[in-house]
């Protein structure tokens, strides 16, 4: 049987990105990374496009890209696939709805004798 393993950023106790692991869950990478970096360390699913080696940041609740010069702008999140899923049955919802509504108007308009052939 194959093991599935999954990517996890660990975090040292000062915030700093150290390492984009795989494990197989979330408490084997969280105990992992305490035990390697301190017991203010964490893992967090691999979500943001952060590099590891102590270059980028987390604080605040959130990731960051620190740039040479120091200046630090939020991580962009990578979304899951069912992040993406559930996207897009968001968006097919919405064009049903408006699909729906214009189809309703079209009725309205020829059954009114506003259009003729």
């Amino acid at each position: 049987m194959a093991e599935i393993s999954y990517a996890y950023i660990q975090v040292d106790g000062n915030g700093a990105v150290q390492n984009i692991a795989m494990f197989e869950n979330y408490e084997d990478a969280n105990r992992i990374t305490r035990a390697v970096y301190g017991d203010q360390a964490f893992a967090a699913e691999y979500r943001y496009a952060v590099r590891p080696g102590g270059i980028d940041r987390f604080h605040d609740g959130r990731f960051w890209m620190v740039a040479e010069d120091g200046t630090e702008t939020e991580a962009e999140y990578i979304p899951t696939e069912q992040d993406k899923i559930n996207m897009l049955q968001a968006e097919n919802a919405q064009l049903k709805e408006e699909s729906n509504e214009l189809t309703l108007a079209m009725a309205e308009v020829i059954g009114g004798g506003v259009y003729a052939e």
